[in-house]
């Protein structure tokens, strides 16, 4: 499932690839993914100019000159394919219309065309500036915002009665941290995924909090890295616990180990993240 770092990928490229085009064309296979009919968005959308691309939790999101917002959310086995028309060639318009068709969503803007293959869950919603602001305020902020101090970390996660991980991965509390980013987080603060986070002193609180940040950046670095290198070889670089049962932890060498939380599997490392002594027989 692409996550905050693999979508913040795609929003760097699109911010760089896209900005100042008009959209060409526009196409969504599955209805039940849009907010309004297809007919509207592309009333409001075809001819207008990207101003620039957002990226909000795991939404991608394209400001448009006539004040209107284009929200991609892409599901869990989505995958953003980003591919850039040779200069001076002609595009075949029909055979272009007839391969559109076949994606779950096309994006064709001056020299470049954006594509998701196959989808399940892909969403196309067509917002107001207003109705985009009202839609964040019900969801939790990004991880990654310079508005998520760890002050504020703190007060939204003081006395939640829930584990770490269900925490960091409900977007009430937090936008666009997955299952894998969760364990990742807890393993990087040293902290039990399973523990309540209504038990988490303020120093625990605070360490979650930079081990966040600091989790997720380096995974948007990784995918820079990845993105830069001409032979690919930078996408096979491994990193974190999630996943990895059995294999010996990163740190000190014990091997990783595997929980249900909400019938949901966590990893962890037994040594590195010690139950909290109240809760240990």
């Amino acid at each position: 499932m692409p996550g905050i770092p693999e979508i913040e990928g795609y929003r760097k490229r699109l911010d760089q690839d896209t900005v100042g085009q008009r959209i060409r064309r526009l196409d969504m296979q599955r209805p039940a993914g849009l907010n309004v009919e297809m007919e509207r968005i592309h009333d409001l959308a075809l001819g207008r100019q990207i101003l620039f691309v957002e990226r909000r939790g795991t939404d991608l999101i394209f400001h448009l000159d006539n004040g209107q917002r284009l929200v991609l959310r892409l599901g869990q086995e989505d995958e953003l394919h980003i591919d850039r028309l040779e200069a001076g060639s002609e595009e075949d318009e029909p055979q272009a219309a007839a391969s559109a068709s076949k994606s779950a969503f096309s994006l064709r803007v001056d020299s470049m065309t954006v594509t998701v293959h196959k989808s399940r869950s892909l969403q196309l919603l067509l917002l107001s500036a207003k109705e985009l602001d009202q839609q964040q305020r019900e969801q939790g902020p990004d991880p990654l915002s310079r508005h998520l101090t760890a002050e504020r970390f703190r007060q939204r996660f003081a006395k939640r009665r829930s584990t770490l991980k269900a925490a960091l991965m409900n977007p009430a509390l937090l936008a666009g941290i997955d299952s894998r980013y969760a364990d990742n987080i807890a393993f990087a603060a040293g902290l039990r995924p399973s523990v309540r986070v209504d038990q988490l002193k303020e120093g625990e609180l605070d360490r979650l909090y930079l081990s966040m940040i600091h989790v997720l950046q380096e995974a948007i670095e990784r995918q820079d890295r990845s993105e830069a290198a001409a032979d690919g070889s930078g996408a096979s670089l491994e990193w974190g616990i999630a996943g990895k049962t059995g294999e010996p932890c990163p740190r000190c060498g014990t091997p990783i180990e595997e929980m249900l939380i909400q019938r949901k599997p966590a990893y962890y490392c037994p040594q590195c993240q010690p139950l909290p002594p109240a809760d240990e027989s």
